[in-house]
């Protein structure tokens, strides 16, 4: 073969190199990530956290775990509902109630939220 040949094979193989090495690393860069999900997924950290805490008996400490989750995220109905559950167990069935309702008011399709407010309401009521 012919040197310029050799260069010409040369520039060839440098480009189809490059192309698959460009799209690679294309590949790897971090995919952009909606604040909404980051949000999410920091309100549901602090959430099971407090989940653990609480299973654990660290009630108080718990419900401030819960409570910065519903604070992180308006759309996390779950903080609220685990405030509700910490509040009712520390015997603040006021509170509690307040949160339910807030619980209920991002997921009205919660069944459960649904039940806890009718017996905590009718706790409420019967305290007055």
């Amino acid at each position: 073969m012919k040197r310029r040949e050799i260069n010409r094979i040369g520039w060839i193989v440098l480009g189809i190199a490059s192309f698959f090495l460009t799209g690679f690393v294309a590949d790897l860069r971090p995919q952009p990530v909606l604040e909404e999900e980051v949000v999410f997924t920091l309100a549901a950290h602090m959430n099971n956290r407090g989940v653990e805490l609480y299973r654990q008996g660290n009630i108080q400490e718990a419900l401030a775990n819960f409570i910065v989750a519903s604070e992180m995220d308006d759309t996390f109905w779950q903080g609220h509902y685990n405030c509700t559950i910490a509040l009712i167990a520390m015997g603040n069935l006021k509170e509690a109630l307040h949160h339910l309702e807030m619980s209920i008011e991002i997921d009205p399709e919660n069944p459960l939220a649904h039940r806890l407010y009718e017996d905590l309401l009718w706790k409420v009521e019967a305290k007055a």
